[in-house]
């Protein structure tokens, strides 16, 4: 069986509007031309895949059933527009946030927050993905590095974080999204 290629998204700052903490689906608005740019990814070979960490289950600002439903929204408006995901992984984990106002269950170091590569590696063993011939895409930091760490060329956005201020570069930057899928699929 061949191996796969994917564009891994980060979502917030990427996909949708950067917010300090998106905590309900109402919250949840694309950046322009998103929709446009995952379309583009569905109508290629890669596999568009969001990794997003989500720490606001372990601070106790939101609920595994609130997320679910903001992704599901997020599916829903993709659909509507004539895309989708194929995956979407997130890490609900903080490794040291207060435990007496957090959510204890959550509040642990764990592999898949990025900068840690874990969610490329779960969606790379589940999708027979070939990381080195595939994509991330982030405003953060922490984006980039995780995508280093797993073998992908990493791409940075000045969108959300704007990565163009961090001192972390990544192998490429473009202005958003759009630019970015349209230079992977050399348009």
């Amino acid at each position: 069986m061949s191996s796969k290629r994917a564009v891994f998204l980060d979502r917030d700052g990427v996909i949708n509007t950067e917010k300090n903490f998106i905590l309900h689906s109402e919250d949840l608005e694309f950046i322009e031309k998103s929709p446009e740019a995952i379309r583009k990814i569905n109508n290629s070979c890669f596999l568009a895949i969001v990794v997003t960490n989500q720490s606001a289950v372990a601070r106790n600002l939101l609920s595994l059933e609130e997320l679910e439903r903001i992704h599901n929204k997020l599916e829903d408006e993709l659909n509507k527009l004539g895309s989708y995901l194929d995956a979407i992984y997130y890490c609900p984990h903080h490794p040291d946030y207060d435990i007496a106002k957090g959510n204890p269950g959550f509040i642990k170091d764990c592999d898949c927050r990025k900068p840690n590569p874990g969610m490329l590696y779960m969606a790379a063993e589940k999708y027979n993905i070939d990381l080195k011939q595939s994509y991330l895409i982030g405003d953060s930091e922490r984006d980039i590095i995780a995508g280093r760490q797993a073998g992908c060329t990493t791409i940075g956005v000045r969108t959300g974080k704007d990565i163009s201020r961090s001192g972390v570069r990544p192998d490429y930057v473009f202005r958003n999204l759009l630019e970015s899928v349209e230079f992977i699929l050399g348009e």
